[in-house]
């Protein structure tokens, strides 16, 4: 007769669990630091609003007061949708500031007509069709102000950004699960590093930051769209040679290899031009006027893709871009450096980024010849603010 197998089996089941058991102790004894180490991570990522929290409230209630600054360290890819968001939540403005980063120097301060700045929500030219397509009839602007980057003509910037897909706009990534797991170890080494500052985050502020450079550094985008530069202007002012583009120097660099942003170009872009002619004809069919302008580079930065000679589109640009308006009702103002409109390389957050003082001189200069912008704007009571500037890069309260 066999013998019988259960006690066998029994002996089997039971060495393999323990087995097991002792390979889930090991790991959890193994992740234990781990997720010790993770926890302060996690707290300052939740507690700062830089991720693992939906923005769409905190924005909400920043338009509503009028007070908040939202400020992202790493997550700036929450900017696009909140730009958009805003305006399906604002009531229609009467200007509307559309672009990249250097359109956010505008202020509502400027403007005596409902004013927002939707600034650093646009790429290429062909974003900006995008961007209109997404505001709702009742939401248009009667104005767009936009600035028209030199490299949104520039075949090789436009090659390595491709097409923009309409989630940049419409997909809210404030809260998204795995963008924030893949923040912990940045955060954690930035804390062992002395980068990130415990106490600016358990203190009060009258800001009401939001996202962990909006704490850390007062750097973050204002309820009306526009862009504080907050420690940045401070070091900018004090000459610190920890302020970032110090002297120019990133972008000098930039400059002479031909890359990010300043690719190497002979003529403008062919359909860059055309996308843009394409929105014309768009705003001048649902009635909006559209006042777009050149930006202005750091004189330095200026004189240096003059000499680069590799460059040679952006010296083609005005031109180019004058024989598309000359067509239509619309504006083009051009400014090449920054003493095109009176100012000197003091007045610069950095190479291509003019500050708060010179942007109300753009703003003045297109006044005074004759822009219909002139409807919403007090010319008089501008220039006094100018002149009231208290130092080279801002001009109203923070």
């Amino acid at each position: 007769m066999s013998q019988p197998t259960h006690s066998h089996h029994t002996d089997s089941h039971t060495s393999q669990r323990r087995e097991l058991e002792l390979f889930l102790l090991r790991l959890m004894l193994f992740a234990l630091p781990i997720l010790l180490a993770a926890i302060p991570a996690f707290t300052i990522l939740v507690w700062s609003g830089e991720a693992f929290r939906d923005l769409r409230p905190t924005l909400q209630q920043s338009l509503k007061n009028n007070r908040g600054l939202i400020g992202f360290a790493w997550n700036e890819q929450n900017y696009p949708w909140m730009k958009h968001q805003a305006l399906l939540m604002l009531p229609r403005q009467n200007v509307l500031a559309v672009g990249s980063s250097r359109v956010l120097q505008f202020r509502r301060e400027m403007f005596v007509c409902p004013f927002w700045n939707a600034g650093y929500s646009i790429l290429t030219t062909s974003d900006f069709s995008t961007f209109l397509s997404l505001i709702p009839a009742d939401r248009r602007p009667q104005t767009l102000l936009i600035a028209l980057d030199q490299w949104m003509f520039n075949s090789a910037w436009i090659a390595a950004n491709g097409n923009t897909s309409t989630d940049r706009w419409t997909q809210n990534p404030s809260h998204d699960l795995r963008t924030g797991l893949r923040l912990l170890p940045d955060v954690l080494a930035d804390v062992a590093r002395r980068r990130i500052e415990i106490s600016p985050l358990l203190q009060h502020r009258p800001d009401a930051p939001w996202g962990l450079n909006a704490w850390q550094n007062a750097k973050g985008f204002r309820p009306d769209g526009s862009f504080a530069y907050g420690r940045q202007v401070l070091q900018r002012l004090d000459e610190d040679p920890r302020t970032p583009d110090f002297q120019f120097a990133g972008t000098l660099k930039r400059i002479a290899s031909g890359t990010d942003r300043f690719q190497f170009g002979d003529i403008p872009d062919s359909q860059a031009l055309n996308s843009l002619q394409k929105l014309l004809r768009t705003c001048s069919e649902l009635d909006i006027h559209v006042v777009a302008f050149l930006p202005p580079f750091a004189d330095t930065v200026s004189n240096a893709l003059q000499q680069s000679g590799r460059h040679q589109y952006i010296e083609q640009l005005p031109a180019a871009l004058r024989q598309i308006f000359s067509s239509t009702s619309h504006e083009l103002h051009c400014f090449p450096n920054l003493a095109s409109i009176g100012a000197d390389d003091s007045e610069a957050i950095d190479g291509f980024h003019a500050g708060e003082k010179a942007a109300l001189r753009q703003l003045l200069h297109m006044l005074q010849q004759g822009s219909r912008l002139n409807q919403c704007c007090n010319t008089d009571q501008l220039t006094r603010d100018l002149a009231a500037a208290p130092n080279a890069l801002e001009v109203y309260p923070r």
